[in-house]
Parts: structure tokens; C-alpha cells; sequence
């Protein structure tokens, strides 16, 4: 069983933790203080009892700290038996020097302060009459402490109280700036995973509207294909209409690229898993999808750069699913294409990276679209991809937030950035920018080694 690192403990246990030290410090605290009665003070106090007190205290911690080791988060009513505990041992050391006339007796705050900080109103006011049963009893029942100089008492007292307050200002003060600054960063944490759910609620939308709207243009799409069809046929017998016959075989070619997208949208969840396993280099990959993107789009310039040597990163393949990869890069690529002039070029650059992260090696691969548009107005850049964003050219930026989501369901990350120079990045499409300055798109993609891939596979 691996042993809890009490520098970086597991989230569950934050506030136990902060127990253990606040418990390892008023025990060391109070043996230098008995000490110091005794040695230095030369006071008669009963040094068995208090050392068995302070040894129980440590032992209870010891067990605490391999309480951090299990794994199950701590509950309320722990936290509460753990305070009780710190009381009953803070009474039984009062008990043996001098009951409530001890000037220590105050001590009982910084475990109130405690309580009323982490626990529910019932358990902190449970403890607080537990603390008060404790220091009314002691009023009456505890030993006292002889000291027959009457002015060194006072002196005695004076110097405890001063103790006294010093050390339970700075364990309250420690504990709970400690606190505010934990339920600040889990507040912040809260906002963030309510904003996530909020946009992977709007994505899970429009993929059902998507995937309705692929649904309805599905007949009407195969009766403009057997129109088309027949069109060009006739112009194939017609003189008339011979001038014509390109055009209608460039309508089919587009209606099929039409339908070949509706029907990957409708392609069964578990097929598309099964293909993504296949291993294949990942240059290669890209070589052949960028190939087919420069038929849909002839008159943009796309330039296309790849690695050289590191063949054990180059044997890589893309992490998870290929299609979804190239559903990112195609919205990159079209949204560049987009803000681009007629003959504007477009540069897509793979780069492999191989970190060494905790021992263990980290593989990444590194996509950026690169265009010499307009570039994305610096106000827009905080908004793409993250809520509808309307374009100049009629679109919502509903495929950036796609692109967005998707890269994040596959562990990877994809960012924007306007670039100064003509071949900084990827445009939007949604707003114009500074003449001249484009736009860069990169994405961070995991990898998978081949092997993993086939043990996949076989699994």
C-alpha cells in the first residue's frame, strides 16, 4: 500500500491534515511548557499523568496520520470526534496544573474556531457545551498548583496569559486563512465545472439538432442526386444542353460529398470506436486528409509541412479516434479557407513532441492552420469556441464549439490566437480583424503508441 505524502495529501483529507499539524504543534507546545513548570519554574506537578496525557495525544495523531492513507474522504462526525478528542486531552492536562485558575485555560478557542469553521452549526455548538461542561468542572475538580511567593504567581499568570494568547492567535489565524483560501479554490472550481456543464449541455443541443437535421435532409438530398443524375444524362443526348454537362457532374460530385458527410453523422458509435483503434502513422494521416480537403476547396493555396527522422514518434497514431481529429481540422481548415481572399494560402504544420513527465513519457502531437486572413479582433478571441459567435459570412461559430468540446473529450486542447505576419495561424471566420495579420489555430493532441493501440484492439 503506497504511503500518503503528507505534503500533497488526497482532497478528502485537506482538512484532517491541517488537524494533524495544528494537533502535532499544541502537543509539542504544551510538553515545553510542562517542562519549563517544572525545570524552570521548579513548580511540584504530577509528571507521570501529564507525560501519559501527551503520549496518548501522539499516539491518537500517529493513528491519524495513518487514517490519511485510506482512501474514504472524512466525514463530519469524524472531524467532531477528533475536536472532542483535543478537548478531553486539553481538560485532563488542565485537571493535573491548577484546573480553570491555569492560565492555558483559554485554549479551548482554537478548537472552537476550529469547529465553527469546517463543521455543520449542530456539531459546532455540540462542541462548544462540551468545551463549557469541560471548563465549568474544571472550576471545581483539578489540582492545584502550590506556589507560596504571591507576587511570582501573578508574574507566572501574567507570562502564561501573554503564551496563551500568542499561541492560540496564530493557530486560529493559521487555520483559518488556510480554510478561506480552500473553500475559495473549490468555489472556483465549483464555478468552472457548473460553466463546463453549461456548455456541454448547449453541445449535447446541437449535436441532437444536428444529427435531426441530417435526419430530414436525407431524402430530399438523394432526390436532388437522381435529378441531377438524370440532368446530366439527358445532356449527354441533347445538343442543347451539352454545355452543361460539366456543370451538373460538379452538382453530383458535391451532392455526393454531401451525403458521404450525412452519412458519417449517422454512422454507429461503436463502428467509429472500432475503426479508431487501426493503427497508421499519423504524417501519413494528415498527407491523405489534407489531399482530399484541396478537392473541396481548388482555388485556396494549402501548403502542408511534416516532421522529419524521430521514426518512433513518427509511427505514433492519433490518439483515440481519427475522425474526430479530422472533424477538428476540417473546421479549422474551413473556417481559414473562409477568411482568406480567392487566392489566399493556408499552411497546416504537424510537429511531434516527447516529454518526460514523472518518469514517464508523454507523446503529443501538435496540428497548426495557418492563414494570411484578416485575423480575429482581439475582443473575439475570449468568445470562439466557447458560446455562438455570428460570422460575416453567415456562420455562428457552432463549429469552433464542436471543435472546442471534442478536443477536450479526447484529452487534448485546442486554442486560437491572432498572429502578427501572414502565416501566424487560423482565422475564425467570424470577425475581421487588422489587415494582414491572420490568425493561428493549434491543437495538442495525446498519442497512442501502436502496441497500446493493439492491446486496445484485443480488449
Amino acid at each position: 500500500m503506497p504511503i500518503l505524502s503528507l505534503s500533497r495529501p488526497l482532497s478528502q483529507h485537506q482538512l484532517l491534515l491541517r488537524l494533524f499539524w495544528m494537533r502535532c504543534v499544541t502537543t509539542l507546545a504544551q510538553g515545553l511548557l510542562v517542562a519549563s513548570a517544572i525545570y524552570g519554574m521548579g513548580l511540584s506537578l504530577p509528571l507521570a499523568p501529564l507525560c501519559t496525557v501527551l503520549g496518548l495525544m501522539l499516539a491518537f495523531n500517529g493513528l491519524t496520520w495513518l487514517r490519511m492513507r485510506l482512501p474514504q474522504p472524512v466525514r463530519e462526525p469524524e472531524l467532531f470526534f477528533q475536536l472532542c478528542i483535543d478537548v478531553s486531552a486539553l481538560s485532563a492536562l488542565l485537571y493535573f496544573t491548577g484546573g480553570a485558575t491555569n492560565p492555558f485555560v483559554s485554549f479551548y478557542l482554537p478548537a472552537l474556531a476550529v469547529a465553527a469553521a469546517v463543521l455543520p452549526s449542530a456539531y459546532a455548538f455540540g462542541l462548544a457545551l462540551y468545551s463549557l461542561a469541560c471548563y465549568s468542572a474544571l472550576t471545581y475538580l483539578y489540582q492545584p498548583l502550590h506556589i507560596h511567593d504571591h507576587d511570582q504567581a501573578t508574574a507566572y499568570h501574567l507570562a502564561g496569559m501573554w503564551v496563551n494568547f500568542v499561541m492560540s492567535a496564530a493557530l486560529i489565524t493559521w487555520f483559518v486563512t488556510r480554510m478561506s483560501a480552500t473553500v475559495r479554490s473549490r468555489d472556483a472550481q465549483l464555478a468552472q465545472a457548473r460553466e463546463q456543464q453549461l456548455q456541454d449541455e448547449r453541445i449535447v443541443a446541437l449535436g441532437t439538432q444536428a444529427a435531426s437535421a441530417a435526419h430530414e435532409m436525407s431524402t430530399p438530398l438523394a432526390t436532388v442526386a437522381v435529378i441531377a443524375g438524370e440532368l446530366r444524362i439527358e445532356a449527354g443526348r441533347n445538343n442543347a444542353l451539352t454545355m452543361y454537362r460539366d456543370d451538373l457532374a460538379v452538382v453530383e460530385e458535391q451532392i455526393a460529398v454531401c451525403k458521404t458527410a450525412l452519412d458519417r453523422m449517422g454512422m454507429d458509435v461503436q463502428v467509429r470506436q472500432t475503426d479508431a483503434v487501426a493503427p497508421v502513422r499519423l504524417s501519413d494521416w494528415l498527407r491523405h486528409f489534407v489531399d482530399a480537403w484541396r478537392l473541396r476547396h481548388p482555388a485556396i493555396s494549402i501548403r502542408l509541412t511534416l516532421p522529419q527522422g524521430a521514426p518512433d514518434l513518427l509511427d505514433m497514431a492519433p490518439a483515440r479516434d481519427q475522425q474526430l481529429i479530422g472533424q477538428i481540422v476540417q473546421t479549422l481548415l474551413d473556417n481559414a479557407a473562409q477568411a482568406v481572399a480567392e487566392n489566399g494560402k493556408v499552411d497546416v504544420v504537424l510537429s511531434l513532441k516527447k516529454d518526460t513527465v514523472a518518469s514517464a513519457v508523454m507523446n503529443s502531437a501538435i496540428i497548426r492552420v495557418a492563414d494570411d486572413g484578416p485575423g480575429i479582433a482581439p475582443e473575439l478571441l475570449k468568445r470562439l469556441g466557447y458560446e455562438p459567435v455570428r460570422s460575416s459570412t453567415g456562420g455562428k461559430g457552432i463549429g469552433l464549439m464542436l471543435a472546442f468540446a471534442t478536443a477536450r473529450q479526447m484529452g487534448g486542447k485546442l486554442t486560437l490566437a491572432a498572429a502578427a505576419g501572414t502565416s501566424a495561424g487560423t482565422s475564425s471566420g467570424t470577425a475581421a480583424g487588422t489587415a494582414g495579420r491572420g490568425a493561428c489555430a493549434t491543437l495538442v493532441l495525446p498519442l497512442i503508441a501502436p502496441n497500446r493501440l493493439a492491446n486496445q484492439k484485443k480488449t
